[in-house]
């Protein structure tokens, strides 16, 4: 209605969105959808992680700390969320596929929204699960923080192999004090800014990739240091004003 040349959009649901990115097509204006996905083919581009390989990862590192053996919880993040769901399914998968002994006990609640909706979630959870558990996946940053927050209320932080998902300091200072022992860290500054940079790229008539991968890495206190996880954790801006 603005007569915007083009928009970049990162849809919390995979569906609510679906009738204006199509509404936006047919009146001529390009849609980017960035970090989750739509289920629309009226875009002209994806700009993500690779959420499935994140929760990939992140099964991988339960596998390592559980040896794997244990029994295991997921708290999923919300319905519709296409990103987070993709982790969720990836770490599932992951884990019957290569991890046999590791047991799901919990893979259908919800963590909702905030952080105070996830920290509710997770202390239902635990009310049921904490003494039987040996390891927690949690799918995104509010989910992750609402877990911790509940672990460490009950005297839990650190008893459990727990892995989550993107960063904060929270989650940094948690990792150095052996409360969370892996997050799956993504690129959000580089989503936001190829987002803007492949729509640039269309208006200015050049080809752009139906696709793009924007990366995912574990990241641990063993390997927090490094300088490729430094970079990622704070991303040198410099870099993008070139």
């Amino acid at each position: 209605a603005q007569g915007v040349s083009g928009i970049v959009l990162a849809p919390l649901d995979n569906r609510a969105l679906v009738r204006p990115v199509s509404e936006a097509h047919r009146a001529g204006v390009p849609t980017v959808i960035i970090d989750s996905a739509l289920e629309s083919t009226d875009f002209i581009s994806f700009v993500a992680t690779d959420n499935r390989k994140g929760g990939t990862l992140a099964a991988d590192r339960m596998g390592q700390l559980l040896n794997g053996k244990g029994k295991v919880l997921v708290l999923r993040y919300a319905e519709g969320s296409a990103s987070t769901t993709e982790r969720e399914e990836g770490f599932i998968s992951e884990i019957k596929q290569k991890f046999p002994e590791i047991e799901l006990v919990s893979t259908n609640q919800y963590a909702g929204a905030t952080r105070d909706t996830a920290k509710r979630a997770s202390e239902n959870l635990l009310n049921t699960y904490a003494d039987q558990v040996q390891g927690i996946f949690t799918p995104n940053e509010s989910s992750t923080a609402g877990m911790l927050l509940a672990l460490q209320d009950i005297g839990k932080a650190g008893k459990v192999s727990f892995v989550g998902f993107d960063s904060s300091q929270t989650f940094i200072d948690a990792l150095n004090a052996n409360q969370l022992h892996g997050i799956v860290v993504q690129n959000p500054f580089n989503m936001g800014y190829l987002g803007v940079r492949t729509m640039v790229d269309k208006l200015q008539g050049k080809p752009v990739s139906k696709q793009i991968d924007t990366g995912v890495m574990l990241v641990t206190k063993e390997n927090m240091q490094s300088p490729e996880v430094q970079a990622l954790l704070h991303p040198p801006l410099d870099q993008y004003l070139k």
